[in-house]
């Protein structure tokens, strides 16, 4: 009985801005996402993509986004069911698919080893190029 009445429940998911219009720092982020950025983290990621907020900077995330129902079934024993998943505003569903960054670094274990994130030196290297271009701009007015 509890699973047929929880199952029925509309479990949506909103993702909603301030609706504060365009500020100075959009389009002027980058994020960084991998294989181990999942759920709420690549809603997050989906979104700003998707809406010019951010540059997404990295690898490929999980697509670990259905969030589920746990139910004890006796002897120790859980059952865990999906009852929702996330899907973007152009109606792609990321369960299983993740979101894919604008620009693609990959990570290299021995660099990071010696201290090298490749990953974030192209983040702080695309937000410096916002910069560049921003000041750049400001001189030709």
């Amino acid at each position: 009985m509890t699973l047929a009445r929880f199952a029925i429940r509309d479990k949506s998911i909103f993702l909603l801005t301030q609706g504060l219009g365009t500020q100075p720092f959009h389009g002027r982020i980058a994020i960084l996402v991998n294989e181990w950025t999942n759920s709420a983290a690549e809603m997050v990621a989906s979104f700003a993509s998707e809406n010019g907020l951010a540059t997404l900077v990295g690898e490929k995330t999980a697509g670990n986004v259905l969030g589920a129902a746990n139910f004890k079934v006796g002897y120790g024993y859980w059952l865990r069911l999906p009852v929702f998943g996330w899907y973007t505003s152009d109606g792609r569903c990321l369960d299983g698919q993740g979101v894919t960054p604008d620009v693609v670094a990959e990570i290299e274990p021995h660099f990071l080893y010696q201290g090298l994130d490749q990953q974030m030196a192209k983040a702080v290297e695309i937000v410096g190029a916002f910069k560049r271009a921003e000041k750049a701009s400001a001189v030709t007015r």
